[in-house]
This record gives structure tokens, sequence and C-alpha cells, in this order.
């Protein structure tokens, strides 16, 4: 669950077992499998990316094979739809039209790579090849390679020596051969990483490279026992489709590899794909498995179609995708399906957060792809940082693509005493706010392909999974259309899918778009309504949707302006206008010929404290077309930041479904503790905390929330406090309905603090209406030291540093500015001892994002370094990039400074000023180079106690290059 501390992991697993049963690993049938547990899903997406905690395997010697254990026995999942088909009514339309079932279209899938040995991914349901090509876009599975000489049956290879030389020899005769060598060690930030499964990570794998009559072959001593003889040659996966892996002798590989050669007739390039997160496996068999794990009829949304399998991202580093690789895949899978006359459908279940809506450049690449090619659909996931609004991710924000939120599907939920649970938007899809988006929900929970190593696993959860069924759907549409012989035209199959689309309990455009797709209706409505996609919308200031915060002071009325750029195929002459809000007036009609600008008049004097969002949908006057076009507009009415306790909400009903949302105001410098509570012992919900312009918050953004002491409380230094309107939101557990209290408490006080010599100047303001007493305290926590790093170009970066001794944790936080975040895919953070090995890898989600290092129990100084992966949209990217990192080592406990002064307790009249001084001395611990020492502040006001982290820097940092 990468993105929640463990705290919240545990609480919100908790929270949901009370909904959600736990299903068992068995192999035999039952005849009603319990639902797993749903978890909180991975928040980078995409997204839905899994992470996995470092894994150190001591060596020993080769168990046997263990049974492959699965969550639930694959006929059970089957017989109840957790494929979740019937969601968006698959199984009618298959029911109806057989063959429409994807055939003929190939399907890409830009992810971590497919593993080529899974059962289900094998065939099609006409008997072709499932799989296409596996071709590697991210450089993981690259292998040096250097001539090797023979001698008689031996050869050596990287001081590795390997009998039965003469396998390769009857393979190539004379030559030339070339020799490399795969390490695990890299890899280790993954359970798949034990490529030989001998239970040790650490192995190096030697490969031989020969030329045969077709072409470069690759031998392996897959199990282990030092020979080539009996070795299978492994051509480039394109050519044959073949794939190998390492085991112990009479044991199945637990990961499959395939091989792709580059290079030239005489000095060959070696990549080898392999997928180390098994995201896009599990991705692959949600858009088109065909009898999955051998189960007749077990299938993916379009088992008919094809794949292809573009892996882009490091699974080592969090599965981040490298720099250019989404456009370099996009291309191949373009070139690729052009070459076969193949109708195309590509699948991203990958991205970040957005720091700016409207300005990624992944974005504007993507869209102009597929401007260029107009019979080819795009679906990207929306992203897991939901339920907070205005967290759509890059590159699930171009206007071209297919956007896809998550559902939880009603086959995974338990029935309430009236029958099944309804399907609702899944908690943690993300929300539009200033883009109008998601387009679509779909299933965000599914039972699909693993690797074997993976094996358990076969339920994940997130955007991830449901980007890839709307990918099925469509590839179903355009396998229609291609058997009738109909025009492809990928913005019109987006809105055959969305003007059919059903609403979902509790929910309103910026959580689901138009809702849950019906691919039967789709298709009716495809064969028989005319027109195209719909006209291209732009707010003003970025973004395609109207989003205004109207706290204290500005105007509660005014303006919101489009531009709209009406498609080719839209229709002609003037266009109705109606808004589904009271408070928001559009002009009655209008007509757009070409790019012009439509003025929303909002009117929020009369709305009450939270959240409104209008639409307004322009109409010709055949309606069966759907909307001309659309334009979304919310404005949010946050608290003020009022000192003291403000109640934001009082036992307000929450239905399941619905989000309860509420917004607040808050200060820089200044602490506040935001709560969500239930009424009644048996009220369950959960909790979720967002800054300003939508991100979740940078420490626990998630809890559970209970009654009285069980209340979901998030407390907030004042370090972490920034300006602006915060979400506290409240959703109730699948099947459950609550009644809620939301409050904020804020600090009377901002609070400062300065080193000054060898003293430490606390200082205050008070932002009270009435006089504050507040008594201030200084402790020191630790030590931090702050590191700018100035840099072009994608190659990792290194910052090496010492934990001392003391340290009981280490935090590091990573951040990097608004504008240049817009450049990126993806940006890797990892943490590596000096054997090389990986602690802690926690990929950036947005601009600012910390990673907590596992130490040991005991320890001396260790010598440590952070690398940075960054990954930009352009591979062409050169333009300068900046990162701050600070490594933050704290004590377990704390030791206050002594005043300069005896009395500490200051009584602050509003808005005045006021300050105390402490003695800081030398320092109570050794500080590396570097280092400063690190504080809080503390100011008790009555029951409270308000702090500040502050680092009192000396000498410490510095520029890199």
């Amino acid at each position: 669950m990468p993105g929640l501390s463990s705290r919240a992991q545990r609480g919100i697993c908790a929270a949901l077992a009370l909904t959600l049963g736990c299903a068992t690993h068995r192999e035999e049938p039952t005849p009603a499998p319990s639902p797993p547990t749903s978890s909180a899903p991975p928040r980078n997406v995409d997204p839905g990316r899994a992470q996995h905690p470092g894994v150190q395997v001591p060596r020993g010697e080769a168990p046997p094979e263990a049974q492959v254990e699965r969550i639930a026995p694959p006929e059970a999942a089957f017989a109840h739809d957790w494929m979740a088909l019937g969601s968006t009514r698959v199984d009618r339309f298959r029911e109806a039209h057989p063959t429409f079932d994807g055939r003929g279209v190939l399907i890409a899938i830009l992810d971590t790579g497919i593993d080529p040995a899974v059962a289900g991914l094998q065939t099609t349901s006409t008997g072709q090849p499932k799989l296409l090509d596996l071709r590697d876009f991210s450089g993981e599975g690259s292998v040096a390679l250097a001539p090797i000489s023979p001698h008689g049956d031996t050869v050596q290879v990287a001081g590795q020596r390997l009998v039965g030389f003469g396998r390769a020899r009857a393979v190539a005769g004379d030559g030339p051969w070339f020799g490399g060598v795969v390490t695990e060690l890299p890899l280790n930030g993954s359970p798949a990483a034990d490529l030989n499964g001998n239970e040790a990570i650490g192995d190096s794998l030697p490969v031989v490279v020969a030329r045969a009559t077709d072409g470069w072959v690759l031998l392996a001593d897959t199990d282990g026992d030092g020979s080539l003889a009996g070795e299978r040659p492994v051509h480039d996966y394109l050519q044959a489709r073949e794939s190998f892996g390492w085991a112990p002798r009479g044991h199945t590989p637990g990961l499959g590899l395939a091989v792709n050669f580059g290079g030239t007739a005489t000095a060959p390039t070696l990549d080898l794909v392999f997928d180390l997160d098994a995201h896009g496996t599990h991705v692959a068999g949600i858009a088109g498995a065909h009898d999955l794990y051998g189960e007749k009829g077990f299938d993916g949304v379009a088992p008919g179609a094809q794949l292809l399998g573009l892996k882009i991202s490091l699974g080592a580093q969090g599965s981040v995708s490298t720099t250019g690789a989404m456009l370099r895949a996009m291309d191949y899978a373009i070139r690729f399906a052009g070459q076969r006359r193949m109708p195309l459908v590509m699948n991203l279940s990958f991205g970040v957060g957005n720091e700016q809506e409207g300005k990624a450049r992944i974005d504007r690449l993507a869209d102009s792809v597929l401007a260029a090619h107009p019979d080819v659909s795009l679906t990207i996931s929306g992203g897991n940082d939901g339920p907070g609004l205005s967290t759509i991710g890059l590159p699930g924000s171009a206007d071209r693509a297919i956007t896809v939120g998550a559902t939880l599907p009603s086959g995974f939920l338990v029935p309430g005493p009236e029958g099944p649970a309804p399907e609702a938007v899944a908690y943690f899809s993300s929300r539009g706010g200033e883009v109008a988006k998601p387009d679509l929900v779909t299933p965000g929970m599914a039972y699909s392909s693993v690797p074997r190593w993976n094996a358990g696993d076969e339920v994940k959860q997130g955007t991830s999974m449901a980007s890839p069924h709307a990918a099925g759907l469509v590839a179903c549409l355009v396998s229609a259309l291609a058997q009738e012989q109909r025009s492809v035209d990928a913005a019109r199959i987006k809105r055959a899918l969305m003007v059919t689309a059903r609403p979902t309990p509790g929910a309103e455009y910026l959580d689901e778009g138009r809702g849950l797709p019906a691919l039967d209706a789709a298709w009716s409505w495809l064969a028989s309504a005319p027109g195209g996609g719909e006209a291209t919308v732009a707010a003003a200031g970025g973004g395609d949707a109207g989003w205004l915060v109207l706290g204290p002071g500005v105007a509660r009325s005014g303006r919101m302006r489009f531009a709209v750029s009406p498609s080719d195929s839209g229709p002609a002459g003037s266009l109705r206008l109606e808004s589904d809000a009271a408070w928001l007036t559009p002009p009655s009609r209008v007509s757009l010929k070409a790019r012009g600008e439509v003025t929303l008049r909002y009117d929020a004097a009369k709305l009450s404290p939270g959240v409104h969002t209008g639409t307004v949908l322009a109409w010709s006057a055949d309606t069966l077309r759907g909307p001309a076009f659309r334009l979304v507009a919310t404005v949010v009415l946050p608290a003020p930041a009022t000192a003291g306790p403000t109640t934001l909400r009082q036992a307000t009903p929450l239905e399941q479904g619905s989000v309860l949302r509420s917004f607040f105001l808050a200060d820089t410098a200044r602490p506040f503790v935001a709560s969500v509570a239930t009424a009644g012992i048996a009220g369950r919900a959960l909790a979720f905390l967002h800054e300003p312009h939508g991100a979740p918050y940078r420490e626990e953004a998630a809890l559970p929330a209970g009654s009285a002491s069980q209340a979901a409380e998030f407390e907030v230094d004042g370090r972490d406090a920034v300006a602006g309107a915060y979400e506290v939101d409240a959703v109730t557990l699948p099947g459950r309905s609550a009644s809620v209290d939301v409050a904020v408490r804020q600090s009377p006080l901002t609070l400062h603090a300065t080193r000054q010599g060898d003293r430490v100047v606390a200082r205050v303001r008070s932002v009270a209406p009435a006089p504050v007493t507040a008594t201030v305290a200084f402790r020191l926590r630790g030590a931090e030291r702050t590191d700018t790093l100035a840099a072009r170009g994608s190659a990792p970066r290194r910052i090496p540093f010492v934990v001392p001794a003391w340290a009981k944790n280490l935090v590091i936080e990573t951040a990097m500015a608004p504008e240049q975040w817009d450049r990126i895919t993806d940006f890797g953070v990892s943490v590596y001892d000096t054997a090389g090995r990986q602690l802690a890898k926690n990929p950036m989600r947005y601009a600012l994002s910390r990673t907590t290092v596992p130490l040991p129990e005991r320890h001396g100084d260790i010598p440590l370094t952070l690398v940075l992966y960054p990954g930009f949209a352009d591979p062409a990217d050169s333009e300068p990039w900046t990162v701050r990192a600070s490594i933050r080592a704290y004590t377990d406990s704390a030791v206050a400074l002594r005043p300069a002064q005896g009395d500490t307790t200051l009584r602050v009249a509003p808005g005045a000023r006021a300050e105390v001084g402490f003695d800081l001395g030398s320092p109570p611990w050794p500080l590396p180079e570097r280092f400063a020492p690190l504080g809080q502040l503390v100011a008790r006001v009555g029951e409270d106690r308000w702090r500040r982290e502050v680092v009192l820097p000396g000498t410490g940092g510095g520029v890199l290059p």
C-alpha cells in the first residue's frame, strides 16, 4: 500500500475487514469463497503500482517445490464474477454478439511488463497467440555483452565457468559468441529478484548469446547445474514467442522472461523483459485473458484480442517509468499495429499526481499522438489519490484519452439484508476538480493473472485495474466495428461509452464522470447515432474545468470563461445550454462554427459552506447524439481559519457510496488538528486529509474513524501547515452508513524559531481575537541535512550520507518546484547501503514526498546513499532540474533546552508577537558531516500542545552538482 503509513494501512485494513471477509489460500474448490480483504491501493499510479519491501533471503538448499496457493480457486472466482464483467454488461453483450470479443484488435499494455508463462495469456478465444510481442523500453533488463572464447567444452563468462559448450556450438557453429551476466542484487527491491529460485538474492547468472542460422539466440544455465547441455536456445520474443526462466532442477520458474535482441549482425545487444511487480501481468489479464489459470470460460473483458506487452518502468525502484519510455512505447505500438493492419487500443495504468492541472508535458505529448492517429484509443488510470477533489493524475488529465476511475464491484462486497451491496465509486479513486475527469468509472478490483512468484495475490485493486477493463470495452467495440466493416473513430467510441453510461449511488460528475459504462448500450449508440466526439474545452487558467476557492473577503459572484473548440463532426447550428445547478447560469444558446468563448455566471451567495459542482450541457436538436460539449464548474466555500475549535459537520448522515467533504482554511506555520468521528460505538468510517490543490496530506493521509476515542485525528505540525484550503473527507465502509462529526482545531499562534549563534529564539504571533497565554519549550529531536541537487538529463543522481549511531528513525524528504514537476512522468527515490542492498524505495507521487528508511535495532554509523531516478516525459528533455533533499535522523528521546531566562510563559495580545530564548550549547549527539540540529518548538495553550519542527542550520546544507 505505497503512499500510506504502516499505521494507516493497518487501520484501514482493520476497518474494511469489518465489511469484507478474508479469503483463504486454497486450491480446492469451495461453494462460495469469501471476498478478499480490501486494502488501500497503491497511490503512486498510478498508480495502482505495488511496491514491495526489500527482500533478504538466507542462502540454503532449494526446498521441494510447493504447490501454488491462490487467494481463491479460479473456478470459484469465475463463478462469483471476480473479473466483474457483469458490472459493465460484458456478459450480456457477449451473449448477444459472441464474436465481438476483441478478436482482430491489438491491445498494447504499457506497464511493468507481462509474464509470458502465465496460463490465460497464451491464446485468444480463436486459438491465436495471445502475446504478439514483449518489448523493454525501461532499460532495466539490459545485459552488457562481451566476446567470449570457449576452450573445448568449457567457457568462462565474467569469471564463471560453464561446461556443455557443445550445445552452443551445435546452435551457432564456430561463433561468434558473446557472454553476459544477469545480477540479482540490483533487483532486490522486489520479491521476484531471486531469479533462480534458490532462496538467495545476490547471484550472478551467466548467459551466452550466439548467432544461429535464424538469428541471435540466448542460452542460459536455467537449472543451475553449471552446464549448457540440454538447454533450449531462446530467440527474440517477436520472432518465436519463446520465453525462459531459472529454477532448480525439477522446479517451475517463478518468473518468466522474454528476450529482446538488437545491435548488428556481428555485435548484438541484449535486453530481458520481465515483470518484477506483477502489475502489468495483472492488468493484461483484465484486458484480455482467455481461460484464466486453465478455467474454461474465465476470461478478461476482451478474450479475442491480442496483446502487446511494453515494459516502461524500473520494477526495482517502485516501478517508476523512465525518461521517454511512455512516448517510445506508444510509437512502437502504433508502428507495430500499422504494419499488421490491426486496429489498436493502448492502456496506460500509470501516473503521478498533478501539481498544475492542464500543464503536464506528457498530457500534451499524449494528446498530440492521439490527434495524429484518430483511430487509436488510449485508456489511462485516473489515479488512487481519492477521495479528495482535484486529484486526477498525469497523464490521466490528457484531453483525448479515456480517463478511468474505479468502482468497488458488488461481487467483492458482503451482501446486506436487502441483497447485494450496490456498486459504488471506490474511495481511493482520484477525483476531478481543475479537470473535468474522470470520463468513466469501471471495476477497480479484479481476480486476474499474476506471475507464479506472486501467487496468492490474484486480487488487486486500484484505478490500474479499472483502466484495462475500459481498454477491453473499447477493444470489443472496435472489434464489432471492424467485423461490420465500419470505420474506427476513437473520439466517437469514447463518446459512445460516456453517453450511455449509468450513474452510481451517491456520486457526482467529479467522482465518476458519466458513470459506469454499459457495453451493450454503447454498441447500440455507436451503431445508430451519427456524429463524432465532443468539442474540446479549456478553462481560463489551465485545465478544462472551472475551479474557484471563495474564502472570506472574496466576491461570491462572478464569471467563469471557457474556450470551446467544436469537433469536425459535431452538430452544426445553434446549441441549447442547460445547467443542473441554480447558482450556475449559462447563456441560453450558443453557436460555434470555430473556436469560441462561453461565459458562465455564478452566484454562490446563498450556498452553504463546502463544495458545489454544476454542469452545463450543450444540446443540439438531436439529443440522441449526446451533448456537443459539457462545462463543469466547482466553487469551494471553506470555513475560515479561526482560533480554537470549529465544527464543520455535526451528526451529518453519510450514506454508502457518498463522500462527505469539508473544507477549511489554514495558515503557514500554524499547527492544527482535523478530526472525524462517528456517532455510536458501532459507527465506522474512513477519514482522509488533502492539502490545498488536492495532494493527499504528506504524512498519514488516511485513517479509520470511529466514535469518541476512536476518532480519526490528523495532527499537522507547523512545519507542514501551508496556506490554503484543506479538504477533510469522510467515507463509509462498503455496505454501511454512518453519522459523522467533522471538526478542526487550529492553534491561536503561528510558531517560528531561528538559531542565533549558541541560542535558539522562539517567536510566536497571535492570530486569536483575545489574549493568549502560552508556555513555550524547545526540544532537540535529532539532526537534519539539506542538499540542493541541480542537474540535467535523466541519469541517476546520488547523495552519499552517514546515519549516526544514535539515530532510531530516518526520514528523507524530496521536493521539486511544481513547474519542473510538470515535465516528469515519474521520479524514483531509493536508499542503498554500501553492499548495494536497497533499504527503502518510495517514488515521488507529488512534487513533495517523504520516505521512511528502516534502521536496525542496534547499529553504528551507517554509510548510505540516496539515489534519485528522474523520468521525464520528453526523451529529448535537457532542461535543468533541481531537487531539495532533506535527510532527517531522529533519536528516540528528545532533549529539552534550558531557557535563557527562567520564565517561558508568554501572554500575547491579539495580533502581537512575543519571543523567548533557549541555550543551544553543544549538541547532545555527535553530528555527521553537513548535518544541523533538528528541534521542535512546543507551545502549550490550555490543554493543547502545538508543535513545529525546526532545523537549526549552522554549517549544514549545500548545493550539489
